[in-house]
């Protein structure tokens, strides 16, 4: 029962919350622009199926439905996914935030300087 108790605290403490977070951040992306763009409502919906799976999923653990097998492999495929998407979020370069004045750039150097 460890696995079923850990995936049911996964879904429902953060899964779940955090799509729906971000439904509501779509809604507000939506409203402010007083309409969506076609990847927008697709996005939208994508999400709201993504937490209806995952209410479905509530649903058959507190049934009983899914033995600890599956909750196991199911456990473990929802972290690795959501360690992915944060390891992707890591990865956005925002290049404003990387300027620096001090930053070593070969178009700095004046033709005369050896220090390089």
């Amino acid at each position: 029962m460890v696995y079923t108790t850990q995936l049911k605290h996964l879904i429902q403490n953060e899964l779940i919350p955090d799509v729906e977070d971000h439904i509501d951040a779509l809604f507000e992306g939506i409203a402010s622009a007083k309409d969506a763009t076609t990847q927008e409502r697709q996005e939208l919906e994508e999400m709201q199926a993504l937490r209806d799976e995952y209410k479905d999923l509530l649903k058959e653990i507190e049934s009983g439905d899914v033995d600890e097998e599956e909750a196991e492999q199911l456990y473990t495929e929802l972290t690795a996914m959501r360690e992915n998407d944060e390891d992707e979020d890591d990865l956005d370069y925002d290049e404003d935030e990387d300027e620096d004045d001090d930053d070593y750039d070969e178009f700095d150097l004046d033709k005369d300087d050896d220090q390089y």
